[in-house]
């Protein structure tokens, strides 16, 4: 290796550093401001209507920067496990953050499963396949299908590992026969997806180039190839899996041209077909679907998106936030490379990294997640528990109730994230008791189950200490021998007493 070339190398190695400090840094603040625009019921608002959209990418953020053990995590999870249907997208969303954080999103995914559009190929046409029926999602139920929510759908019941008969090979016929051929071939869309799937009636400007809809077509193709879930199978002129493999090819190809001189993406003004200013939003879905290329070693997509973090980083406001929505911010901190390393040490194991807690002006070795949220956690309208603070005196016996109001009694509670003191254990009717063995600072959170079934999320806290000596360092005497003594002293204060008076 020459001079030049070991030059090159450490720059290299200079810029990477940099951009990775660059990340983290703003990932953390990203993570800051999402704690601190938090509603008290768990969730996260932003523009009306996205409740849902917003409070599932804030629980993939907080995922990515290892924030799974804070309460903020356990109350966002919480809502969202109660939060109502509404658009495809918002629960499919809401069944893709379920699924990453481990929940069980079977039911809502089930929900998506029974409302697609189904169309039976028929006998003696070109896309006839035996067997299989064609499926779609439009945005509600019964609604023409959709490039992004078609994609969408199948990746809720990817997800959430919810199946029907047949659905490789519906989902297969439906790539082959519906996806790929409303896959745009003219310049400039030459591999994109419009929003709307081929259908009578659609709007002129759905038949140009989406990059929200290729991003989010791209991203699902990719994975349910990854999993090997296309059937091998011919129809409509096509192949799979090899002309579903030239389709993402495509798709990738035009989603990187996307791009900037910025390094952010934007959308193509349907009209000029000019890119439009680059946009928080969209750049981080294009990381996310072209993530999985780079991952495969895709050099083009690799450099893509480092040019797109960085420009992220940069777009970043004071307050860390971008653009102040709460939506926009967690795409974007999701769209981060993951926390990993020193970004992930929680020193006072309280959920909150200390490099979040240092952003929000927090102590790191003190316990106090809590202390950033609303105290009355209502995630569920009609039931109510209020969280706590208790202090108990290290291996005294201890005993404190929890209790809940509204909703539909009895009500079961259960220890959900972090630790009771040890020696401490929570009984299904509220009772914590035991006496604790260890001192420290104990922040948890405890689910409150009615009889409906509806749940919701509390958080406490526990402060065990040692009892306390005396200054002087004499042993506090226990009160039968105080007792004892105040009677010793008033019988020698009698008897005192009456010699004087003798």
């Amino acid at each position: 290796m020459n001079q030049q070339q070991i030059a090159a190398l450490l720059l290299a190695l200079t810029v990477s550093s940099s951009v990775h400090a660059t990340d983290d840094d703003a990932r953390a603040k990203g993570i800051k401001w999402l704690v601190q625009t938090q509603k008290g019921d768990g969730s996260f608002v932003g523009l009306q209507g996205l409740e849902v959209q917003s409070t599932s990418a804030a629980v993939e953020a907080m995922l990515a920067a290892g924030m799974t053990r804070s309460p903020q995590y356990a109350r966002a999870l919480t809502w969202l496990s109660n939060a109502p249907g509404g658009s495809l997208d918002s629960r499919a969303w809401q069944v893709a953050a379920l699924a990453a954080a481990g929940r069980d999103a079977k039911a809502i995914a089930g929900m998506i499963r029974d409302e697609r559009n189904t169309t039976v190929a028929k006998a003696g046409t070109l896309q006839y396949i035996s067997g299989a029926t064609y499926t779609t999602w439009g945005a509600y139920p019964g609604y023409g299908a959709g490039s992004l929510d078609t994609a969408l759908g199948y990746g809720a019941l990817r997800s959430a590992a919810v199946s029907y008969t047949n659905d490789t090979l519906d989902m297969t016929a439906t790539a082959l026969c519906i996806i790929l051929p409303a896959q745009l071939a003219s310049s400039p869309w030459s591999g994109a997806w419009p929003h709307a799937l081929p259908q009578n009636g659609q709007p002129s400007h759905a038949a140009t180039g989406s990059l929200a809809a290729t991003a989010i077509m791209l991203f699902e193709l990719k994975k349910q190839r990854q999993a090997a879930r296309f059937q091998s199978i011919s129809a409509c002129g096509k192949s799979s899996p090899g002309t579903i493999d030239t389709a993402m090819t495509s798709a990738k190809t035009w989603l990187i041209a996307q791009a900037n001189g910025d390094g952010g993406f934007a959308e193509r003004n349907p009209q000029t077909t000019n890119l439009e200013a680059s946009a928080p939003v969209t750049t981080a879905m294009a990381i996310r679907a072209l993530a999985l290329f780079a991952a495969e070693g895709d050099t083009a997509a690799g450099t893509a998106i480092a040019n797109a973090r960085t420009w992220l980083d940069a777009q970043q406001n004071t307050d860390g936030s971008w653009r102040g929505d709460p939506f926009v911010t967690a795409r974007v901190v999701a769209a981060l490379p993951a926390a990993a390393g020193a970004q992930l040490t929680d020193s006072d194991q309280d959920g909150l990294t200390d490099v979040v807690e240092q952003q929000l002006g927090t102590q790191t070795l003190v316990a106090d997640a809590q202390s950033q949220l609303d105290p009355n956690a209502n995630s569920v309208p009609g039931l109510t528990a209020t969280s706590f603070s208790v202090a108990a005196n290290l291996n005294e016996a201890f005993s404190y109730t929890v209790s809940a109001s509204g909703g539909n009694g009895p009500f079961a509670f259960a220890l959900l994230n972090g630790a009771l003191p040890p020696g401490l254990t929570m009984a299904a009717n509220g009772l914590i008791s035991g006496s604790p063995s260890a001192s420290g600072s104990y922040a948890f959170d405890y689910e409150v189950t009615d009889a409906a079934s509806t749940k919701t999320l509390v958080i406490g806290r526990i402060d065990v200490a040692e009892v306390s000596l005396p200054s002087d360092g004499d042993v506090p005497l226990p009160a039968w021998a105080l007792v004892a003594l105040g009677a010793g002293l008033l019988g020698a204060m009698r008897r005192h007493s009456w010699r004087a008076s003798a």
